[in-house]
């Protein structure tokens, strides 16, 4: 690993990014589990059938899901 690969908290860049995309999907997975009162398991689940059904990457439907949760009220 070069010093390229590393950012200012000493982290490669794709661990980075990898979790800065898991607290949407895990947001996601909460707001699904508390609406269908399901366990973690099932919710990814939906998650991942909706993503393979729209052909949409599952980051993509979980940011969505948690925008759209955000603003309603």
């Amino acid at each position: 690993m070069t010093a390229a690969h590393v950012t200012h908290f000493g982290l490669p860049d794709d661990v980075r990014t990898a979790l800065s995309q898991r607290a949407p999907i895990e947001q996601a997975k909460g707001i699904l589990m508390a609406v269908h009162r399901i366990t973690a398991d099932a919710a990814f689940a939906l998650l991942v059938d909706r993503s393979q059904g729209t052909n949409r990457k599952l980051r993509d439907i979980a940011q969505e899901m948690v925008d759209k949760a955000s603003t309603e009220r």
